[in-house]
């Protein structure tokens, strides 16, 4: 199945597609998970605000137009909304005892600073881009980086299977590496079109290809 942007599956919810709401639902749930696990939260907290996420995003999806924009909405509204739990807990706390509860769940936590999880969201905006391109690539090009970083021909080690690799595809071992550097080239040049911008290649830097998997879901 070709990988479907953000901004089409938004517009498609707003047209009533069942599926399309599942599918974005799907891509995100981790990214809207990983700032729940950040706050000393109930398990059944957790559940509620996972909820209250998703459909604060039903209420505001007229607003909602910018796919590159929807991880960072729905990071800031999972952000305030766990803030508010924990304030509620504390608020509870302090009225049973009568006195001011230790700052022990996060509630004393400013909302706005988003430095928690701005490298999450980033990341997955970066591995939503990836995907894109690689569709757009297609080709021998993208079977071969998919192989390559997407963690389905690896050896016992981890790395690549060159040999698997070759034989799947059809390519001789040695002409891996320079095919590889061929095709990467092409990816960036299609990913340049994508706004995959400079902030988010200086952030690759120093990280090797396979230590960045960014073919991998989000």
């Amino acid at each position: 199945m070709s990988f479907v942007p953000d901004e089409t599956l938004l517009e498609r919810c707003r047209d009533g597609d069942a599926a399309a709401w599942e599918a974005l639902v799907q891509r995100h749930r981790r990214l809207v998970w990983s700032i729940l696990l950040k706050h000393r939260l109930r398990e059944e907290e957790r559940e509620d605000i996972f909820q209250q996420v998703f459909a604060a995003l039903v209420e505001h999806l007229d607003g909602v137009r910018d796919g590159k924009a929807l991880p960072a909405w729905l990071a800031t509204t999972a952000r305030r909304l766990c803030w508010r739990a924990a304030q509620r807990a504390r608020s509870s706390r302090e009225a049973a005892a009568g006195v001011g509860a230790a700052d022990e769940d996060g509630a004393g936590i400013d909302p706005e600073d988003t430095r928690g999880e701005r490298e999450v969201v980033e990341t997955a905006t970066e591995r939503q881009l990836v995907r894109e391109g690689l569709e757009r690539l297609g080709g021998k090009c993208r079977e071969l980086l998919e192989a390559l970083f997407g963690g389905s021909m690896q050896g016992p080690s981890g790395e690549p299977n060159y040999a698997l690799i070759s034989e799947r595809l059809g390519l001789r071992v040695g002409s891996i590496g320079p095919t590889r550097a061929r095709c990467l080239e092409k990816l960036a040049r299609v990913l340049g079109t994508l706004g995959f911008g400079d902030g988010a290649a200086g952030r690759s830097e120093g990280r090797s290809a396979d230590q960045q998997r960014p073919f991998e879901d989000s």
